[in-house]
């Protein structure tokens, strides 16, 4: 009873005005008023499907309601089903609503644990974006746009390039903490790898120009760790602290966690390219904790740590050298 009274509360206060929880069952649940009335009474309990509609239709919280004794926690996300990758922005529509949320608070955080590039330091490359956008939507989605292209006939839409443009300059105004592996370049190096195996770039040139732009990236990366600031070459002079960890090994767990005034957001990446979010406390909690112990355990790269700093980008730099050095060998 706890929990319908918790549902039952937070469904009225989000009801439009004059809409009475007996009109907004009936309506939405497509039932008569005594059933209606059964279940605001208990007599009659909800069923999952209904609670979702009402979730659904109403914008409804799940998560209060949810027993403690089992630990449920309820998940958000945004499906790409029957969505096409070229002409949408529903790729960034997790992440950038989330930056932008971010930035409507006065005291923020971002943490993330990365076993590869965290998906935002692509959104500032074009031409690297374009890349990641057709290995996502040709061999992780099977998207019938790129599934018949090969990468140069498979051009980024403007407005895309834009949004990514815009939702970069947010994500550079949040503060955070990103922890890195010894390995965090080899995912975007070894799906490089695979396109060059799978004919999809004509020539070596197309290769190179699309690791111009990782090493570029990760140029930007160290000078933001250096400057201790993702700011740092802003026309506004304002400082956005960026601490930068490394680990000094590999695991393959990623990790986003959001804290605004108070508030945490979880957000778990599935189907490789998705992100499924939550703020339940309890699970946002254990994150946090999980977090903060791969914190204790890693190097801080930014501000004063010069010689791991340098130690930690001449490996990284290393890694996309040898990859240059083997294409180099390789026939088109």
């Amino acid at each position: 009873m706890k929990n319908l009274k918790i549902l039952l509360e937070n469904l009225e206060s989000a009801l439009p005005s004059g809409i009475t929880l007996n009109q907004a069952l009936i309506k939405e649940l497509k039932i008569n008023k005594d059933a209606a009335s059964r279940r605001i009474n208990g007599k009659t309990p909800f069923t999952y499907d209904e609670v979702c509609v009402l979730s659904k239709s109403y914008g409804v919280n799940l998560l209060p309601a949810q027993s403690e004794q089992h630990s449920n926690v309820v998940f958000g996300y945004t499906p790409f089903k029957s969505k096409t990758i070229e002409d949408s922005k529903h790729f960034f529509q997790t992440i950038s609503t989330l930056l932008y949320k971010l930035n409507t608070h006065e005291h923020k955080q971002l943490y993330h644990i990365a076993p590869e590039v965290p998906v935002y330091h692509y959104y500032n490359y074009p031409r690297l974006l374009n890349f990641k956008l057709f290995y996502w939507g040709k061999y992780l989605l099977n998207d019938a746009y790129y599934i018949k292209r090969i990468l140069g006939e498979a051009q980024i839409n403007s407005q895309v390039i834009e949004h990514a443009a815009k939702a970069y300059e947010q994500y550079c105004l949040v503060p955070s903490v990103e922890i890195w592996t010894p390995q965090t370049i080899q995912t975007v190096l070894s799906q490089i790898q695979f396109c060059i195996e799978t004919g999809d770039f004509s020539n070596k040139n197309e290769v190179l120009l699309v690791l111009d732009e990782v090493n570029n990236m990760v140029q930007r990366i160290k000078q933001m760790a250096e400057e201790n600031n993702k700011t740092f070459d802003f026309d506004k002079k304002i400082h956005v602290p960026f601490q930068f960890y490394k680990m000094a090994v590999n695991i393959n767990t990623t990790s986003i966690l959001a804290e605004m005034d108070g508030q945490r957001i979880v957000l778990q990446p599935f189907n490789s390219i998705n992100f499924m979010n939550t703020s339940q406390p309890d699970f946002c909690d254990e994150n946090f904790a999980w977090i903060q112990n791969m914190q204790s355990k890693s190097s801080l790269l930014s501000g004063a740590g010069i010689i791991e700093r340098q130690k930690y980008f001449n490996l990284v730099n290393k890694q996309i050298n040898d990859f240059k050095d083997h294409l180099n060998k390789t026939e088109f």
